[in-house]
C-alpha cells in the first residue's frame, strides 16, 4: 500500500499541487521574494557559512517535503477509510 501511496502523491504533487499553488498569486511572490533574499544572504556571507546556511537551508526544506508526504499519506488513508 505504501508504494501505491507514494506513486499516488508523486502524480499528485507533480500535477495539480503546482496547478494549485501556482494559481495562488501571494505564495508565487513569497517564494520569488524568499528565493532573493537567500541569494542576497549567502552573498554576504563568508563561503564557509554560506556553504553551512546552504546545508541547513536544504535539510529543512527536505523535512518539509517528508511532513508533506506524510500529511498526503494521512489523507490518503482517511479517504480510503471513508469509501469502505
Amino acid at each position: 500500500m505504501t508504494e501505491l501511496m507514494d506513486t499516488f502523491y508523486s502524480c499528485v504533487s507533480k500535477a495539480v499541487e503546482e496547478e494549485f499553488l501556482n494559481g495562488d498569486g501571494e505564495y508565487c511572490v513569497r517564494i520569488s521574494h524568499q528565493d532573493g533574499e537567500v541569494k542576497r544572504l549567502l552573498g554576504t556571507l563568508h563561503p564557509n557559512t554560506a556553504s553551512l546556511l546552504d546545508t541547513l537551508l536544504t535539510e529543512q526544506l527536505a523535512i518539509g517535503e517528508l511532513r508533506e508526504s506524510a500529511y498526503f499519506r494521512a489523507g490518503f488513508r482517511l479517504a480510503l477509510e471513508l469509501t469502505r
